[in-house]
């Protein structure tokens, strides 16, 4: 079983949006890698069916997915919900892996707001 984990926080909304919203009714949360540039991959997270060689795993009452390919870059990530000046949505940190980045993160100052920002702040 992967190494991944949801805050409460992160947890709880992507149960709600699962449960709300039609669109996403029936589907897994997929955590993916995006793109390839000078930053390294960006991690992502959505809604979608899941595949046959995708590796299944739940957590709460949601089921996740993550093709096996990414699954060496984001083993021991953690998903949290983030909702601040950068925008409003998941966020993916795997410490294991310093030179991959959050969907979030832009520059180092990013990285460092989260970690020296309390939960109420977020």
């Amino acid at each position: 079983m992967p190494d991944i984990s949801l805050t409460p926080e992160a947890l709880q909304i992507a149960e709600r949006m699962a449960a709300e919203d039609p669109a996403n009714s029936g589907l897994a949360l997929r955590l993916y890698l995006e793109g390839k540039g000078c930053d390294g991959f960006y991690y992502g997270v959505t809604f979608s069916a899941p595949l046959a060689e995708d590796i299944t795993f739940s957590q709460g009452t949601l089921t996740l997915v993550i093709d096996k390919a990414a699954l060496e870059f984001m083993d021991g990530s953690i998903v949290s919900w983030v909702d601040d000046d950068r925008g409003r949505g998941f966020l993916v940190e795997n410490p294991q892996h310093k030179r991959f980045r959050g969907k979030f993160f832009k520059r180092k100052s990013w990285q460092d707001k989260l970690t020296s920002s309390s939960p109420e702040s977020l």
